[in-house]
């Protein structure tokens, strides 16, 4: 159904009821949002279905603005990123940290991915799409006219997001009555391997969005992805 796309998890828990009601189990039900819908004008309906439990598989595809009406910063957009709705300076705050965030709500599952690692991202949707209740998988999706960069690059931009620790690969799910994080692909082997962390400005540099950051804002992003980081490996057992 192509609907408002801040209506996404309502529409979808709706069809998920309706489908229960007529005693179908065999259909995924499957929401398709990106960051702007699930980020902002989406939150609402997300968390709603999140605590009610509905059987969903919510996936927000994120490019980190509102790339469908003309690149205006959203929740997603990061420190320091140059949008249409903050072009000189960039956007002043961070991102949401939105996988935590519906981590916290205690679903079945939640998990991170990108094409770049395509591998890593069809297990992590096929293992959501065969559980019950509510589920989020998130996937960074570079966008070379909003992020400007040359599109044949976007493997690569995909590759750098993980590899400095800016968009790690995690799943968490429950097991045992206990809420398991796990790092996966490279985000694991470079927990186990520190030295392979890249910095960030290496991820930065290679996009238009990021042209003009002081070293001070450089800093600023670095400090907050360490940050992230560790605080994920501590989730995931690996600090």
């Amino acid at each position: 159904m192509n609907i408002m796309f801040e209506a996404a998890a309502a529409c979808a828990a709706g069809i998920s009821a309706g489908l229960k009601a007529r005693g179908i189990k065999d259909v995924t039900v499957i929401a398709w949002a990106g960051d702007g819908g699930t980020y902002d004008i989406g939150i609402q309906a997300l968390s709603g279905a999140a605590e009610r439990g509905d059987n969903i598989l919510y996936i927000c595809y994120n490019n980190q603005a509102y790339m469908n009406t003309g690149i205006q910063r959203s929740g997603a957009t990061p420190f320091g990123a140059r949008t249409t709705t903050t072009p000189v300076l960039g956007k002043r705050e961070p991102q949401k940290n939105m996988p935590l965030i519906m981590a916290a709500h205690g679903i079945p599952y939640v998990a991170t991915a990108t094409p770049a690692f395509p591998m890593d991202l069809m297990r992590k949707l096929r293992k959501a799409a065969s559980l019950e209740g509510t589920k989020y998988v998130e996937i960074l999706s570079p966008c070379p006219p909003g992020w400007r960069f040359p599109a044949d690059k976007t493997v690569q931009m995909g590759r750098l997001a993980v590899q400095t620790c800016a968009w790690p690969l995690w799943e968490a799910e429950w097991r045992d009555g206990r809420q398991v994080f796990r790092l996966t692909g490279p985000s694991r082997l470079i927990a186990e391997c520190p030295e392979l962390k890249l910095p960030v400005d290496a991820y930065l540099a290679a996009q238009g969005r990021f042209r003009g950051m002081r070293p001070e804002e450089i800093q600023a992003v670095q400090k907050q992805v360490d940050t992230w980081w560790e605080q994920l490996k501590r989730l995931a057992g690996m600090a």
